[in-house]
C-alpha cells in the first residue's frame, strides 16, 4: 500500500482556525496510510521512505477511537502517517503545514527530509516547507510519540495508573491538517481587547519574523467598513493596532455580536504580502469590589464542566455540528458558561461559543509529578495556547492549574507554590483582558477569582461551609490524609469574588459502559432519585449570597464516569425542559 491521496469525501472539511483565515488552502483530512510501531524500529528502517503500509486511517481521529478506523494496543507508544500530496498553482509565495494538534511529540517529514520536531499534544504545529517541496507529488510523513508518563501535560488521560476519571489516552494526529501558502514574513496569531470607556479596540499582531513595512487593520460589519488603521511595522515581530470604535454592539452571551475583521502586511513597495480574515467581539471584562464584571454590569455565572470527549472521535468530533451542537446544548439546558476541563479546545469550538454565545474558561491539561520535565513542557505549552487564543471574546478566564494536580505539595515546597505564581504572572504578561485563576478548586495561592470546589457534604451545608472560609480561608476544603485548604498561608482570597467551579457530580448509571460506573456519591436509582438530588444541591447553590456563579459537574457521561447530565451519545438524563428549569 502507498501513501494515498484523498479518494473519499474529506471528513472535518472547514477550515480549521477561524480566527486566522486564508483564503487559499488544502485540506489534508481523509485517508492516510498509517502503521504501529511498537518496537521503536522506524526511525532505523526509515518508515520515511516506506511504501509498504499496512494500515490505513481516517485522520483527524486517533487510533482506537471508532472514527479512525484503526485498532492498536493500547501500550503501543508511536505511530506512523503517511500519504502524498500535490500542491496547487500558488505561485512564488512559502508553503505552511499546520496541524491543529498531535499528541505528544511529532516528527514531519517532506520527501524524506525531517522538516520539524514539536513537542505538546494539544498545541499547533506550523512549519514552512517549500525547501522541501517538488514539481507534481510530494509526500508526508509524520512521527507520533507519546508516553504513559504523569510528567507531561496529558489532563484526564489515564497514564501509569488510571484514577477512577481518567480516560483511554490519545495518541497521534487529533485535530485538521492543512497547507496554504504564505510570505515569509506573515501572520501567526491575533490577540484583541476592547475598552469600554475608551471605546478602543487594541490588536495584538504576532508575525513569524520581523517585517519591515506596515500592517493594516479594517474593520467592518454587514460589509460596511467602520474604520481602517494602518501602521508601520519599524522592522518588528509583534505590532500593536488601536482602532476606536464608537457605539458599539457589545458581545455578550445574550447578543453574540461579532465584527469582521481584515489584516493585511504590505512591504515598503506596497506589495500585499499577507491577507488573513478574522473576527472580534467588543466586550470588557473587570474584576472588581468583588465582583466578576463585564465591565460595570456583574452576570451570574451558571456553569458546566465540559471535558470535550465524543463517543466516535473521543478528542475530536467526526463533524463541525457535533462542538456546535455541545454549545446549543449547554445554552437550552439553561447555563452561559462552560469550563473546559483539563483539554485545550479545537479553535472550531471556540469559533461556535463566539458565534453562538457561550463564556468559555481556558483550562491547560495536567500533568501530575512535579519535575523539571513538567515545569518546561506546561509552561511553555500554556503560553503557547494563550497566545493562540487571545482574540476568541469567548474566552473570559485563563486557568493554568486544577485542584494542585502537578503541585500536589505546594503548601510545603515553595518551588511548586513558585511555578503556580510564576504561570499566573506569565499569563497576565501575554494577556492583561481576562483573570487569571492560579489553581482552580482550592490551594489558592494568587490569581483573581477564588474558586473552590465542593461537592455534596451530609454532615454541613453548602451556605456553613462557604461561611466558614470566608470567615478563614485556611479552613480545609478536603479532608483525608493531606488536607487541602482554601487558600495558602500569606494570601488572603477572601476579597476576591466567590465562585463554585466544581460542584453537583450527580451520576445516573444506564449500564452502558465498559468499566465500572464512577459518579461523586452514590448513584441515584432512577431518575425521580436523580432530578431529587439535583434540585436539592442547586436549591442550596442559589440560596447563596456569597457566590457570584457555580460550575456543575458535568456536561455529559464520558466512557466510565457517569455523573453527566447528558449521556455520552448527547442524549438527556432528565426532560431538557425540567433541566433548564433547574439551572435557568
Amino acid at each position: 500500500m502507498t501513501a494515498l491521496d484523498i479518494n473519499i469525501m474529506t471528513p472535518r472539511p472547514e477550515y480549521p482556525r477561524p480566527i486566522l483565515q486564508r483564503d487559499r488552502w488544502l485540506n489534508l483530512n481523509g485517508q492516510w496510510s498509517f502503521a504501529a510501531d511498537p518496537h521503536n524500529i522506524g526511525v532505523h528502517e526509515q518508515w520515511w521512505q516506506r511504501s509498504d503500509w499496512p494500515q490505513t486511517i481516517t485522520v483527524p481521529f486517533c487510533p482506537n477511537s471508532p472514527a479512525s478506523g484503526v485498532t492498536i494496543d493500547a501500550a503501543i507508544s508511536t505511530v506512523w502517517y503517511q500519504r502524498a500530496f500535490t500542491i496547487p498553482d500558488w505561485g512564488a509565495q512559502e508553503v505552511a503545514l499546520n496541524i491543529g494538534a498531535c499528541d505528544y511529540d511529532t516528527w514531519i517529514y517532506i520527501n524524506g527530509h525531517q522538516v520539524s520536531q514539536h513537542r505538546g499534544g494539544y498545541t499547533p504545529i506550523h512549519v514552512i516547507i517549500g525547501d522541501y517541496l517538488q514539481p507534481g507529488q510530494n509526500t508526508i510523513t509524520v512521527r507520533a510519540t507519546d508516553s504513559d508518563s504523569w510528567q507531561q501535560p496529558r489532563g484526564k488521560q489515564e497514564g501509569t495508573t488510571r484514577w477512577p476519571i481518567d480516560y483511554d489516552a490519545v495518541i497521534g494526529i487529533w485535530q485538521s491538517v492543512w497547507l496554504e501558502p504564505v510570505s515569509t514574513a506573515h501572520l501567526l496569531s491575533i490577540g484583541s481587547r476592547y475598552g469600554v470607556d475608551a471605546q478602543e479596540l487594541q490588536l495584538i499582531c504576532e508575525l513569524s519574523e520581523t517585517f519591515t513595512g506596515t500592517i493594516k487593520a479594517t474593520l467592518k460589519t454587514d460589509t460596511k467598513v467602520l474604520d481602517t488603521v494602518q501602521v508601520d511595522a519599524q522592522g518588528r515581530s509583534e505590532i500593536r493596532l488601536t482602532l476606536p470604535v464608537e457605539n458599539p454592539h457589545l458581545w455578550s452571551p445574550e447578543t453574540p455580536h461579532l465584527y469582521d475583521l481584515e489584516l493585511q502586511l504590505v512591504a515598503a513597495n506596497a506589495q500585499l504580502i499577507d491577507q488573513v480574515h478574522s473576527y472580534t467581539g467588543l466586550r470588557e471584562i473587570t474584576v472588581t469590589a468583588g465582583q466578576h464584571c463585564f465591565k460595570s454590569k456583574p452576570p451570574y455565572f451558571r456553569g458546566i464542566l465540559d471535558q470535550g470527549y465524543f463517543p466516535e472521535g473521543w478528542y475530536s468530533p467526526t463533524d463541525d455540528q457535533a462542538m456546535k451542537q455541545d454549545i446549543e446544548l449547554t445554552k437550552a439546558m439553561g447555563f452561559n458558561f462552560a469550563r473546559k476541563h483539563q483539554k485545550a479546545e479545537d479553535p472550531r469550538y471556540l469559533y461556535w461559543a463566539d458565534k453562538i454565545g457561550l463564556l468559555v474558561w481556558a483550562e491547560m491539561p495536567s500533568g501530575r509529578i512535579f519535575s523539571t520535565e513538567l515545569i518546561t513542557s506546561l509552561t511553555t505549552q500554556w503560553l503557547d495556547l494563550v497566545r493562540r487564543d487571545r482574540g476568541n471574546p469567548c474566552v473570559i478566564g485563563w486557568v493554568p492549574f486544577n485542584e494542585s494536580w502537578g503541585v500536589w505539595h505546594i503548601q510545603q515546597r515553595p518551588e511548586q507554590r513558585a511555578l503556580v505564581d510564576g504561570l499566573v504572572q506569565m499569563t497576565k504578561a501575554l494577556d492583561t483582558s481576562r483573570p487569571v485563576i492560579g489553581n482552580d478548586g482550592w490551594e489558592y495561592s494568587s490569581g483573581d477569582l477564588w474558586t473552590l470546589h465542593l461537592y455534596y457534604d451530609a454532615q454541613r451545608s453548602l451556605d456553613e461551609r462557604l461561611a466558614a472560609l470566608l470567615a478563614d480561608p485556611s479552613q480545609a476544603v478536603t479532608e483525608g490524609d493531606r488536607p487541602r485548604n482554601g487558600a495558602l498561608p500569606g494570601s488572603d482570597p477572601s476579597h476576591l469574588p466567590v465562585m463554585l467551579t466544581e460542584c453537583g457530580g450527580v451520576g445516573f448509571d444506564a449500564g452502558d459502559h465498559t468499566r465500572e460506573a464512577f459518579a461523586y456519591g452514590d448513584l441515584p436509582g432512577d431518575a425521580a432519585a436523580l432530578e431529587h438530588e439535583i434540585r436539592q444541591i442547586m436549591a442550596s447553590i442559589k440560596a447563596s449570597t456569597t457566590l457570584q456563579g457555580f460550575v456543575w459537574t458535568q456536561l455529559t457521561d464520558v466512557q466510565q464516569e457517569v455523573n453527566g447530565l447528558l449521556y455520552f451519545n448527547r442524549r438527556p438524563k432528565l426532560p431538557m425542559s425540567t433541566l433548564r428549569e433547574i439551572f435557568a
